[in-house]
């Protein structure tokens, strides 16, 4: 019978994984925006599966994407792309 070896990680790691600080990490689970870990060690300290780490950069890509368009839509209104020009400006 083979032993399927998974990755497990710390909060710490799957927080530099994400690219996010570790209180960040924490604060999206206790808003709910990220399920907690489902394994604990022996001190009761979150294990990070594979699965968790997938899950926590998914939400973090979702919301980095939404970040990108709200900020690409506010910085193109009026970046010299003629939108407050007037037509007798254009000449």
């Amino acid at each position: 019978m083979g032993t399927f070896m998974q990755n497990k990680y710390t909060t710490k790691q799957v927080a530099d994984i994400v690219g996010v600080d570790k209180s960040t990490l924490l604060r999206w689970i206790r808003q709910g925006k990220i399920k907690d870990v489902s394994l604990r060690d022996g001190r009761n300290w979150r294990v990070w599966l594979q699965e968790d780490v997938e899950e926590v950069k998914f939400y973090h890509d979702k919301i980095h994407q939404l970040t990108l368009n709200l900020g690409g839509e506010a910085g193109e209104a009026g970046a010299g792309n003629g939108i407050d020009k007037k037509p007798e400006d254009e000449n």
